[in-house]
């Protein structure tokens, strides 16, 4: 497994502990969950645009949503930081 295969599931781990919901109640589609190096280096190692592809279907803002989700990676020991970027990018 590599890096961001790695962190994918972790990100979908917290996602799935956040027990979201679309706003019919139904289960959340994950697959569009992406972990990539930010295209701006001085912005970390690793970002995830789960917040943002996740915020439409659930009727949250972005933002609120990636911050959320940064709290909940902070527990994660292999993680230094989570800090939110642009729209919701963590």
């Amino acid at each position: 497994m590599n890096i961001f295969a790695d962190f994918n599931a972790r990100i979908v781990k917290a996602v799935e502990a956040l027990d979201l919901k679309d706003k019919e109640g139904a289960a959340l589609d994950l697959s569009r969950i992406a972990v990539e190096p930010p295209r701006d280096a001085s912005h970390g190692d690793l970002a995830t645009n789960a917040a943002m592809v996740l915020a439409k279907p659930t009727g949250q803002n972005p933002r609120a949503l990636a911050e959320k989700l940064a709290e909940a990676l902070r527990g994660d020991a292999d993680i230094a930081s989570a800090e939110i970027a642009g729209p919701g990018f963590v």
